[in-house]
């Protein structure tokens, strides 16, 4: 490795860390989200089902908490929403139901449970078909600790 190749990795990262300082996500768009809408600790969820659900979650931080809707989703349909990065929660994706709270007992139409480790200003994509879920990472978050 050269010294300009150093000084050009070194120069990278620098302007890494000034962006996480500075919450800049480091792009405008990513597969027609607009990423600089985002606020501080929130990201994008985009969903493919192939059958009509509704996601809930609980806040790890929440007691005996129920969980609360967050999207429904229709099958067939694409659909975004913006998550909350600030603390970690468990999902829950349900069928045949649309109610605002679950308990946390009530299993019935219960189709799979996540813990996603979601981080700032990154794009997940949730996949929900007859066999289950599945969540993978679209647009890596921003490293706010800022490791090399």
């Amino acid at each position: 490795m050269n010294d300009s190749t150093v000084a050009n990795d070194t120069w990278q990262w620098y302007k890494d860390v000034v962006r996480s300082w500075m919450e800049d996500p480091g792009v405008e768009e990513h597969q027609g989200l607009n990423i600089s809408a985002l606020m501080m600790d929130q990201a994008y969820v985009v969903a493919e089902t192939d059958r009509s659900v509704a996601v809930y979650s609980v806040s790890d931080d929440c007691f005996r908490c129920p969980f609360e809707l967050q999207k429904s989703l229709s099958a067939g349909f694409d659909s975004w929403w913006v998550v909350d990065t600030a603390r970690r929660s468990t999902w829950r994706v349900y069928t045949d139901t649309t109610e605002q709270y679950i308990s946390l007992r009530n299993t019935t139409g219960l189709l799979c449970q996540l813990r996603p480790n979601l981080g700032e200003f990154g794009v997940y994509a949730l996949n929900v078909t007859g066999g289950g879920c599945d969540m993978r990472t679209t647009k890596e978050p921003v490293d706010i600790y800022m490791r090399k």
